[in-house]
């Protein structure tokens, strides 16, 4: 289904939410992972992180695809102008780190000499690699950005109006002071 004016399309929004759940539940691994101490488990979730980051990756560059076919939606309205700046450059922000985040992932891989395939990864194998330190970093930028993004959008919803439903979530709408005027 195409887009209209004021709502992403069927293809758009699942790309945004599968991207979505599968990057929480990455930095949720990573978050545990980077915390228990070694064992089988904790080999299992940098697996599955890695595997994980490796779909990402997928999904991110055919939202990039997407992205250059059809056009963004305008910014959700009555905005104030430093608002609307914060909410381009918090998208923007959030590819670019995000992008960053899946190539320092992917170069701790190639680097460590174990290659992408998610069955060779253990801790031990990728802990002295040089793009660790960049992955961190970036990984705690991305998750400050992505946390500025959801209280944006649910400040918004909640405060202004319904822009829940342009990505698929329309029973939010009725919690939008829009929907408590008509």
């Amino acid at each position: 289904m195409n887009q209209s004016e004021i709502t992403y399309g069927r293809a758009s929004q699942a790309l945004h939410w599968s991207s979505a759940i599968l990057i929480i539940i990455m930095i949720l691994l990573g978050l545990i992972m980077t915390r228990i101490s070694e064992s089988g488990i904790q080999v299992i979730m940098y697996r599955t992180h890695v595997t994980i980051g490796l779909i990402v990756l997928v999904l991110t560059i055919i939202r990039l695809f997407w992205l250059f076919v059809h056009r963004w939606l305008p910014t959700p309205p009555g905005l104030s102008n430093l608002r609307r700046l914060a909410f381009k450059w918090n998208h923007i922000l959030l590819y670019a780190f995000l992008i960053l985040m899946l190539l320092s992932g992917l170069g701790m891989l190639i680097l460590s000499g174990i290659g992408i395939l998610p069955v060779n990864v253990t801790p031990e194998a990728i802990r002295d690699v040089p793009p660790r330190t960049m992955h961190i970093f970036v990984s705690k930028v991305f998750i400050l950005l992505l946390l500025m993004h959801l209280a944006g959008v649910f400040q918004y919803q909640f405060k202004k109006g319904d822009v829940m439903s342009r990505m698929g979530i329309k029973w939010l709408a009725k919690y939008s002071p829009k929907s408590k005027i008509d």
